[in-house]
């Protein structure tokens, strides 16, 4: 039997850039659940719009950006959140 350390309690926040955007946010809400355009909040609310999917055989633009922006990072540092980074 497999015991959850975190319980139901643990979120998840996914780090993507939005369009536009040389940085990457934190949101809450599951990038692969929302369509290309659709705005959503970062932790920091900062507005982010989903970019289109990456065609199949290339690498995602937002790849490289690594560079967080530092009021996510200091709100998932306050709390019990687990990271995922996402690129479209």
């Amino acid at each position: 039997m497999e015991i959850d350390v975190y319980g139901d309690e643990r979120q998840d926040v996914f780090w993507i850039v939005g369009m536009g955007l040389a940085q990457r946010h934190a949101t809450t809400m599951r990038p692969g659940a929302v369509y290309a355009g659709q705005v959503v909040p970062a932790l920091c609310a900062t507005e982010l719009k989903i970019p289109q999917p990456t065609p199949i055989g290339r690498d995602p633009r937002s790849k490289p950006i690594t560079d967080r922006c530092p009021d996510c990072a200091e709100r998932i540092a306050e709390g019990e959140f687990a990271e995922t980074t996402w690129d479209f």
